[in-house]
């Protein structure tokens, strides 16, 4: 294999720290630059130390990895004037006026018990891909879209990296991908979604006002008194694994929630939860399909609690439970009794007496107190993650709204991420081993709701 070369990230006492151009000896890939960019203003002693709550200190130390695209149509529109230079001059400035306010961001982590906020900086990476964008806007090409990241960082443990990862990729044909890898220590998707967003929007509007942000730490998920958490290592596992991106149009949408309302009492079912319980259906009759028998499996859901605690939508940190729901026999592999045990499973964790009492931190507890590492992947665990209510193909840096939303390959062989499209449908990303992935794709009841976008 090529030898890579890279540049060392070092500080100085300026916001933003340029480095020597260096070049990854890859077919497709060169690094033009990697800088630290730190927050405009220091961070007060006061807010030196973020305090990691149980959930925080539980989760692996692995990024949220999401990719923007936009089209040189699209920044030609905006200037004529937008060069590589101009363009990550203005992303460097306003990402280091956004990490005033998202300070925690910008420091490291110590110990699996807090963040030093020092001001270390968000890590900045300079990319030229060879190949023009249109090989990934109207294909799937996980061999492109996964050199939009820092190579081998998508999903990784991030222990010895900053909590936030850019990437900012210029194609040959003059259009550009925004790729951000934001640490799950700190905080969880919602979270992850305002920094993107608040970026875009400071970066569009320097007048822009900053937010006011709601640090949780440990006031509601206090770590437990034994001593902190044992952090796992994040294992990725997609050994021989494939990921596919679905299509469901709002008529598909519409089709599949009055089919799902007609044959049940579940009322107004909703787009994530009918999507959700197809996928898993079919994902399971396919490894039944291969291993010639019945295997009893279950969904995974993470299930936002901000409402539910009363906590605005600004509130950082992973306020979550899990949501589970399993299929014991073939009978109940139906999508109405699947949305109806998803339904039954959501309002189990959300009517606990006590928040604390969930059954994720429940089991964290029991955990910790055993010095065990939490792992939410069993052998037949599907994880469905749900990004539909945050708009990341609305993010608009000055150019308009992206002409795709791309999230990296990766994680394990049992996954389902869904993500709003510019449409107003839905996108989900599926993967699964490949035996599974080739009954999967052809699956007639799935192919009915949902469109298989190529892969090249």
């Amino acid at each position: 294999m090529a030898s890579i070369a890279q540049s060392p990230i070092g500080t100085t006492p300026e916001n933003v720290n340029k480095s020597s151009a260096t070049t990854i000896s890859l077919p497709l890939v060169s690094i033009i630059s990697e800088k630290l960019i730190k927050p405009s203003s220091p961070t007060p002693h006061t807010k030196r130390w973020h305090k990691l709550s149980l959930i925080d200190q539980a989760f692996s130390n692995s990024y949220i990895p999401f990719s923007l695209f936009y089209t040189k149509q699209q920044l030609d529109a905006i200037s004529k004037n937008n060069n590589p230079t101009q363009i990550s001059h203005l992303l460097e400035e306003s990402l280091s006026k956004i990490l005033s306010t998202y300070y925690p961001y910008a420091g490291r982590l110590k110990d699996n018990t807090l963040v030093d906020c020092n001001d270390t900086g968000a890590e900045f990476i300079e990319a030229q891909i060879s190949c023009p964008i249109s090989q990934t806007l109207n294909w799937h090409n996980s061999a492109v879209e996964n050199l939009l990241f820092p190579q081998g960082l998508p999903w990784s443990n991030s222990a010895d990296r900053g909590l936030v990862v850019v990437q900012l990729s210029y194609f040959g044909c003059g259009g550009i991908a925004i790729s951000m890898c934001i640490s799950h220590k700190i905080g969880d998707g919602c979270s992850g979604y305002n920094l993107f967003r608040d970026w875009s929007e400071i970066t569009r509007d320097p007048n822009f006002s900053k937010p006011s942000l709601h640090y949780v730490e440990q006031s509601i998920f206090p770590p437990p008194s034994s001593g902190p958490f044992l952090s796992p290592l994040f294992m990725s596992n997609t050994h021989d694994c494939v990921q596919r991106r679905y299509i469901f149009s709002n008529e598909k949408l519409l089709n599949l929630k009055n089919k799902v309302a007609a044959e049940s009492e579940v009322q107004n079912p909703t787009r994530t939860e009918v999507v959700s319980a197809l996928i898993f259906k079919r994902a399971v009759a396919a490894a039944n399909a291969n291993s010639g028998f019945f295997q009893p499996s279950s969904m995974v859901q993470a299930v936002d609690l901000r409402t539910q605690i009363g906590l605005p939508p600004n509130a950082i940190g992973n306020l979550l439970t899990i949501c589970p729901t399993s299929i014991t026999n073939e009978q109940s592999m139906t999508i109405s009794k699947l949305v109806s045990e998803m339904r039954k499973s959501k309002e189990l964790a959300y009517n606990r007496d006590n928040i604390n009492d969930n059954i994720f931190v429940a089991l964290l507890l029991e955990l910790a107190n055993s010095k065990q590492e939490y792992h939410d992947n069993g052998p037949n665990a599907y994880q469905i993650t749900s990004l539909v209510k945050f708009a990341l193909h609305e993010i608009d840096f000055g150019w308009g709204k992206p002409t795709k939303v791309n999230i990296a390959n990766g994680l394990n062989n049992k996954l389902a991420i869904l993500m709003g499209n510019q449409s107003g449908g839905l996108d989900a990303f599926v993967t699964l081993n490949e035996r599974d992935m080739f009954v999967f794709q052809r699956d007639p009841e799935l192919l009915e709701f949902a469109s298989l976008v190529p892969s090249c």
